[in-house]
């Protein structure tokens, strides 16, 4: 009995020393789990770190975290941050399971000089604060930590630049031979008061610096600044991901990368005081014009088109001036709408105005053609100068045609007025015999005569009927314009009406049923056209009403053909820049 009493008292022992071990190590395992769960470590993959290279942040903790759990915007203060990526993994080792969360973040200092990356904490895990250094690219390249495998330069040609001169900003990106990049994107430099453009498409290039050789890709932008004084030009940004090949592998696994350029300031000088004019500032201007038809003398009422064209370099379109011309009122001017456009050659970007006229004079004699002056400040030379057309003097003589028809209507009334005059003659002689067989006869040949006037005048009207259809119908395609141009001239609108029909044709066979509206033409030739056809359909209109000098002009135009550079300029603009 007291041997079961001892047993049993021995027993309890053991199973309550049993129990507090298994609460102490389930205590422990709990205390390790927790632990274990808050451990959060930060890191960089490099410091010290050149300025305008980008480096790379690292967060690992040991448990699964939602990326919504980390806010970086402490960071947004010193460093320019590009995107977050977050990966996880999951392992389970001896039946232990474990878990990571990796967040990368790009970071990208803006300035030279020490910064602390500070402590964040998420769910009572705490990171410590790192300590980095910022070097300028001359102190890495004394210590030689300047090896870089892609970098970012940018250069401006022009030091001295002037307000409202347009200068180009080339954007270069080095990329290393065993560097490959997957994705990226350059973004544009920024300035305070200007405009920034992009001109032309980027040139892929090879070079060697060092013994190394680089993969180059330039891009090129025009800017403007419209203010005087120093402009800081934000630079260009190369944003994306790079893979670096290693011995016995093709490529590495992809990085992101952040690189800016350096910032460059320039002194924007003003317009000086002692420049005339609208401002214009290039380092080549020049004018050009160009008259069709080109022949010594033009008869009256004939259109002369007179094409003028202002070209200037590393210029912005918008920023040419408009051209003040007076001309003399004895011609009419029909001005066609300006044509602006910029076009590169040998290196250089031009930016180009065409101006068209129609000139119709109305006088017969000597017609002088006005200068045209533009003034324009040279940025190489630093002074004003002036790209000027000088005054042309043309002939004008009277219109062959028309002094036929004077000449024709002047024989008809002489020979109307004699026959008048005969008749007179005719019928006061008898009248002196006082016989009436001679008035009987004089009445009969008074009639007679009516009568064959009256017949020559109506087969004459059914002739020029039948005759005018068959001359726009058999015209040749060769021989339609010098018939209509010659009916325009003659003011002759019936004609005119059927010949326009046949040159429309022929100008357009691919639109069967050719009308005005589906014609490719300006507004004022197919105005000058509608009034044409409404003069011919109009009931109560005179003759006198309808002139066909305007449409003739606008027909001439539009036959034109009018080029942005001829032949002539641009053997001119050669010789300009390679003198």
């Amino acid at each position: 009995m007291v041997k079961a009493i001892q047993t049993h008292r021995r027993d309890s022992k053991f199973s309550l020393m049993a129990s507090m071990l298994v609460i102490a190590s389930l205590l422990f395992t709990f205390s390790f789990q927790a632990n274990a769960a808050l451990k959060m470590i930060a890191s960089v993959n490099k410091n010290p770190i050149v300025q305008g290279n980008s480096f790379i942040l690292e967060i690992r903790a040991n448990e699964s975290i939602s990326a919504s759990d980390w806010d970086n915007s402490a960071l947004l203060a010193n460093f320019v941050v590009g995107r977050t990526s977050t990966s996880s993994q999951t392992s389970y080792i001896n039946g232990k399971k474990s878990h990571i969360t990796t967040f990368t973040t790009v970071l990208m200092a803006r300035t030279v000089g020490h910064y602390t990356i500070p402590a964040f904490s998420i769910n009572n895990a705490t990171t410590k604060p790192i300590n980095i250094s910022v070097i300028s690219s001359s102190t890495a390249n004394e210590r030689g930590l300047n090896n870089r495998n892609i970098e970012l330069k940018v250069n401006v040609a022009d030091k001295a630049v002037y307000v409202g001169q347009q200068f180009i900003y080339t954007t270069t990106l080095y990329i290393a031979q065993n560097t490959e990049m997957q994705a990226g994107n350059i973004t544009e430099p920024e300035v305070a008061d200007g405009t920034v453009k992009q001109i032309g498409k980027d040139e892929n290039s090879s070079e060697i610096i060092n013994g190394r050789r680089f993969q180059t890709i330039t891009r090129q932008f025009a800017i403007t600044i419209n203010t005087a004084g120093v402009s800081a030009i934000t630079p260009s940004r190369f944003e994306g991901q790079v893979s670096t090949a290693k011995r016995g592998y093709r490529s590495g696994p992809a990085t992101p990368v952040i690189i800016q350029a350096d910032t460059l300031n320039l002194n924007i000088q003003a317009q000086p005081n002692t420049y005339k004019g609208e401002w214009l500032v290039s380092d080549f201007v020049q004018l050009d014009e160009e008259l069709q038809p080109l022949q010594d003398t033009y008869q009256q009422g004939e259109p002369i088109t007179r094409t003028i064209t202002l070209t200037a370099a590393n210029v912005n379109k918008s920023a040419l001036p408009d051209l003040a011309i007076t001309w003399p009122k004895k011609v009419k001017i029909y001005p066609d709408k300006p044509q602006l456009t910029s076009f590169a050659q040998q290196g250089n970007y031009f930016a180009q105005q065409v101006l068209s006229f129609a000139i119709i004079p109305n006088q017969v004699g000597e017609l002088t053609l006005p200068e045209i002056s533009v003034p324009w400040f040279n940025s190489k030379s630093q002074k004003q100068e002036w790209a000027t057309l000088p005054a042309k003097t043309v002939t004008i003589v009277a219109n062959e045609n028309s002094a036929a028809i004077i000449n024709n209507s002047n024989s008809i009334d002489a020979q109307a007025s004699s026959v008048t005059n005969s008749d007179k003659l005719n019928i006061q002689a008898p009248a002196a015999t006082e016989s009436p067989i001679w008035r009987w006869l004089t009445f009969i040949f008074a009639g007679l005569w009516l009568l064959t006037c009256v017949t020559w005048f109506m087969l004459r009207k059914g002739r020029q009927q039948t005759v005018k259809p068959q001359v726009a119908d058999t015209a040749k395609l060769d021989n339609v314009w010098p018939q209509l141009k010659s009916a325009l001239k003659n003011n002759d609108a019936q004609q005119s009406s059927q010949l326009l029909h046949a040159w429309c044709k022929q100008q357009w066979p691919e639109i069967k049923n050719p009308r005005l509206a589906s014609l490719p033409m300006s507004q004022e030739c197919q105005q000058a056209c509608q009034d044409l056809l409404s003069f011919n359909y109009a009931k109560t209109t005179a003759s006198s009403n309808w002139n066909g000098q305007e449409l003739l002009a606008q027909l001439t135009k539009l036959r034109s053909s009018k080029q942005a550079i001829t032949k002539s300029q641009q053997s001119g603009i050669k010789t300009q820049l390679n003198p």
